[in-house]
């Protein structure tokens, strides 16, 4: 008896075992590359692509870029070596794995600020870098025979050698394109250079477009320039025209520059800001007329388009965007306080007027008393307890300068019922808030707010850099006191208020905060509990 309950018994466990099957799914979690640190670059990350650009500095040599580290997800392995040197004229593909796989894209881009010019050139100069070609315009009563080349820069400053040299180029004959070397990084590329002559009167150099600069030329013979030559510009549609400043007469040609002009005002802080005058300078996205005058008459009109300017990562609020999810310690752009004890502060929404198929809805909520507002930010967010981090700043490359910030919104705003450590009493009117700051900055600003009193608190109106971050550029700001009216979306634009004018477009590890809040002073755990933001489509105005 005891036998056959023994075989019976092993004969269940054998049955038993035969039908266990491993069915426990493993848990998804979306890994990713959280930085990339090496010599001679800056990083911009993209989640939402599971893309990495690394900028590459002039002097770097695109074949061999150092990777020091490439720090991900906790628990990932990278399928790359670091620290290692890559020829990234191709991108590096970077499996990264967990549960799951996930594939990274690392890719380089490099710009090389490239001239060629001649005396008595009309326009600008047409580069094609891949095929080491550089073609200028003159007109038709410069002598091809004798050419003057004025300045020569066809690779990375201070480390490129130029065979013939610049000195040499002084009386050049181009009736045939001539052919230079030009060395750097140990390689030698064979560029072709080539001036010819053109019936084009008036033409537009490369624009500048934040510093919102660029430079005309017209072809104008001496009796012309004595008879008085002006150029002139306008916005398409306007009905006044600009007198292009700094003209300048060499050679036949024509010169004269396109700059704006600041205004300056006080802030309710008494700091002093600076808005670009709107009809002067050039500016992304903006149509010009510019004419040449002789003796007061027109004589030659042309039309220009400046470029687009730069789009805001996930500005438009589709996807799977990190600020909707629990997890935002290591977010590359969206962030928001959602935790595990608070999960519904930034949540994708649908409503009208909207744009595409998701916006985000901003909701604030009380728990025994502590406000928790609704939020979203340009930055990252961690939970220790009961005590949450945002770290303000996300890498942005800026190619032109805004003049404005544009989105839609819809607030529902009531009446604080919590006041803690604000400066908003019991029953006064909330205020919702949603602004923008341009910086220039080598690390986040992290502010602190739990049950105690927040730390690291700052307000871009009140000061114009913050100690061991970095300078504030410029800033913008919509505080939003009444639940607007209807139950669509609207359009908003806040003007951009800039402290420097005369600085180029910032290059440190974080250049871009915006942030929304469904209680501006839900730090202080101050507002209404019951406040709901709904956000989306957040561009830049140029």
């Amino acid at each position: 008896m005891t036998r056959l309950f023994r075989l019976l018994t092993a004969g269940l466990l054998l049955g038993l075992t035969a039908c266990i099957h491993n069915d426990i799914p493993y848990p998804v979690v979306e890994l990713q590359i959280t930085a990339v640190e090496g010599e001679g670059f800056t990083t911009n990350l993209d989640a939402s692509q599971r893309l990495v650009t690394l900028n590459l500095d002039e002097t770097t040599d695109i074949r061999n870029v150092r990777i020091d580290r490439i720090s991900v997800t906790e628990g990932a392995t990278i399928s790359c070596d670091v620290p290692a040197t890559y020829d990234l004229r191709s991108p590096l593909y970077v499996t990264l794995s967990l549960y799951q796989d996930y594939v990274w894209t690392i890719q380089a881009r490099q710009e090389i600020v490239r001239q060629f010019r001649v005396a008595g050139q009309i326009g600008a100069e047409e580069i094609d870098a891949q095929n080491c070609i550089a073609k200028v315009y003159v007109g038709q009563d410069i002598d091809l025979e004798h050419v003057e080349v004025t300045a020569l820069k066809l690779g990375p400053a201070d480390i490129t050698t130029y065979s013939p040299t610049l000195e040499e180029l002084a009386d050049v004959d181009f009736r045939s394109p001539r052919i230079i070397q030009v060395s750097c990084f140990g390689r030698t590329e064979q560029w072709w250079l080539y001036v010819e002559q053109t019936e084009t009167k008036i033409a537009l150099g490369a624009a500048d477009l934040w510093h919102n600069t660029a430079t005309l030329t017209a072809i104008v013979s001496e009796e012309e320039y004595a008879s008085g030559a002006q150029l002139q510009y306008r916005v398409k549609g306007s009905d006044t025209w600009i007198d292009a400043s700094d003209p300048t007469y060499e050679a036949g040609v024509l010169s004269a520059k396109i700059a704006p002009e600041w205004r300056a005002s006080t802030n309710p802080h008494k700091l002093t800001v600076y808005t670009p005058d709107p009809a002067k300078g050039i500016f992304a996205g903006c149509t010009y007329e510019i004419q040449l005058l002789i003796g007061g008459e027109q004589t030659q009109l042309l039309e220009y388009t400046a470029d687009a300017g730069d789009t805001i990562p996930g500005g438009d609020m589709e996807g799977s965007l990190s600020c909707f999810s629990t997890e935002n310690t290591a977010s590359t752009m969206w962030g928001s306080g959602n935790n595990s004890l608070k999960r519904g502060l930034c949540t994708p929404a649908t409503i009208d007027g909207m744009q595409g198929s998701q916006c985000a809805k901003l909701t604030a909520s009380e728990t025994l008393g502590i406000l928790a507002a609704g939020n979203l930010f340009t930055g990252t967010f961690k939970m220790s307890g009961t005590t949450g981090t945002v770290g303000f700043g996300q890498p942005f490359a800026y190619t032109a300068r805004p003049k404005t910030l544009r989105f839609k919104y819809h607030a529902t705003v009531g009446t604080v019922n919590i006041n803690r450590f604000g400066s908003l009493a019991i029953g006064e009117q909330d205020i919702s808030t949603i602004y923008a700051v341009i910086v220039d900055w080598s690390a986040r600003q992290n502010v602190a707010s739990g049950t105690s009193a927040p730390t690291g608190t700052w307000d871009p109106a009140t000061q114009t850099s913050l100690e061991g971050a970095g300078k504030i550029i410029a800033y913008g700001v919509l505080d939003i006191s009444q639940t607007t009216s209807g139950s669509s979306m609207v359009d908003a634009e806040i003007p951009m208020l800039y402290y420097d004018t005369a600085c180029g477009a910032p290059q440190g590890s974080y250049t871009i905060v915006i942030s929304c809040a469904t209680s501006k002073y839900g730090d202080f755990m101050d507002g209404c509990s019951k406040n709901v933001l709904y956000v989306d489509d957040f561009r830049w105005g140029y």
